[in-house]
């Protein structure tokens, strides 16, 4: 048991780590990695899918390695994970040294060892916090450690903007992952001082085989159910950010600096959300909120499609949509980890929280992979018409997933609703890129 001191000084810890570990899982959705991919040469379609590989292949990694963290030291895994991402973050810079020819090969690499890096992490980061942080103060705790992560890369992505007003310079882009790199090397310092309360098991628990272990994670009444309602609605909304980032690319030419500005909006609306998720879940329970999510989802998403008719300029409805989208994403996400977090049990804490991990990861990923290929085998007409207005296959691709996020309306009652109080699970809803 910690002391009151103690735990202040781990809070304090746990928030300054994810401060600097954050700035890279949000690097796809801040319009970092947009442009950046586009100094690199490489195709809207090729943005499209190595924004859907970190979700892909972590969902592939995650369970297998929280298996092995409830057996073999959550932080050690962890810290193995932390040297992996510094390795990935200089692989990333190599791709811009140099001959264009080894630039995707270099940035697929630095993906794949970047999502190592993270499932080493995300398989025991909450089972890692559970014991540390009081069940009465858990909801407040997390609420304050995703505002303080979200300001901080707020904070980031406007240094980028201004840079990217300045210059687009290739050494511009090496300086700010150069940046990113040191931050990094500091986390594995701060995540080493995370105090791990629940040390490994070497008892019966241990001795279980991998499938019987997620048999019984299986078993959990209720669990199978609402996982498969957030994988599908995972899957028809995390694509939505992907394609609004490059029509800001395609369709409405914004420069480098408007995409920026446009990802600290979408920053913004996160932080929002998460401020009013926790309050809307204690007021009128998860279905409801799951509900007019649904319904805000499917608005916001034909507001897109609206903006011919809007009296205000371009640049004013992207953004609005862009901070909508993320806020409602954000209550989403809140709903979603009371939910789960309700539903763990108290043995298997990694593997249990992992399964729900991968499933939300597999739903990120196919939805990108959807949209990158939609784009690259021109699956869609790239002009149509509507009402005498000119749109494109972008919107297309909104107007299905707008039309199957209404038609989940069906699926709510696969949501226990067990949960009376809000809770949040670090990294809880799904990564927005």
């Amino acid at each position: 048991m910690l002391s009151k001191p103690q735990r202040e000084r781990a809070f304090n810890i746990i928030i300054a780590t994810q401060c600097l570990g954050m700035l890279t899982t949000f690097l796809f959705q801040n319009g970092f990695y947009l442009n950046y991919f586009t100094k690199l040469g490489f195709s809207s379609s090729a943005f499209a899918l190595f924004a859907a590989l970190p979700a892909l292949v972590g969902g592939v990694l995650i369970l297998p390695l929280a298996y092995y963290s409830d057996r073999f030291g959550k932080l050690r895994l962890a810290l193995f994970g932390q040297l992996s991402l510094i390795g990935s973050l200089v692989v990333m810079m190599m791709a811009g040294w140099g001959a264009a020819r080894f630039a995707a090969p270099l940035v697929a690499t630095s993906l794949l060892v970047f999502c190592l890096g993270s499932s080493l992490q995300g398989a025991s980061w909450f089972a890692l916090l559970n014991p540390i942080i009081p069940a009465e103060i858990r909801g407040r705790f997390f609420g304050r450690l995703r505002v303080s992560f979200l300001t901080v890369n707020i904070v980031f992505a406007t240094l980028v903007s201004f840079v990217m007003k300045h210059t687009r310079s290739m050494a511009a882009f090496q300086a700010l992952l150069a940046l990113i790199l040191l931050a990094h090397v500091a986390r594995y310092f701060t995540y080493a001082r995370i105090p791990e309360l629940e040390r490994e098991h070497r008892g019966e628990h241990a001795k279980r085989s991998f499938w019987t272990a997620c048999a019984q994670v299986f078993a959990i009444p209720g669990y199978i159910a609402f996982n498969g309602y957030v994988f599908l609605i995972t899957l028809f909304t995390a694509g939505v950010p992907i394609v609004f980032g490059l029509m800001q690319k395609d369709v409405f030419a914004f420069s480098a600096a408007k995409i920026m500005m446009v990802g600290n909006f979408f920053l913004g609306g996160a932080m929002a959300g998460c401020a009013l998720g926790g309050r809307a879940v204690d007021r009128f329970g998860t279905r409801v909120v799951f509900l007019l999510t649904h319904v805000a989802y499917a608005l916001i998403i034909v507001s897109m499609l609206a903006r011919h008719w809007t009296p205000w300029p371009i640049m004013g409805h992207v953004v609005a949509c862009s901070f909508l989208f993320s806020m409602t994403a954000a209550i989403a996400g809140v709903a979603v980890s009371s939910e789960a977090l309700a539903l763990i049990p108290a043995t298997n804490k990694s593997l249990s929280t992992a399964v729900h991990m991968s499933l939300v990861s597999f739903g990120v990923a196919l939805s990108g992979v959807f949209v990158s290929r939609a784009i690259g085998w021109d699956m869609l007409a790239s002009e149509w018409t509507l009402l005498e207005r000119g749109y494109t296959a972008y919107d297309s691709i909104l107007l299905g997933f707008a039309v199957l996020t209404v038609l989940m309306l069906a699926t709510i009652g696969l949501v226990p609703k067990v949960v009376k109080q809000a809770r949040f699970m670090p990294g809880g809803g799904y990564p927005r890129v």
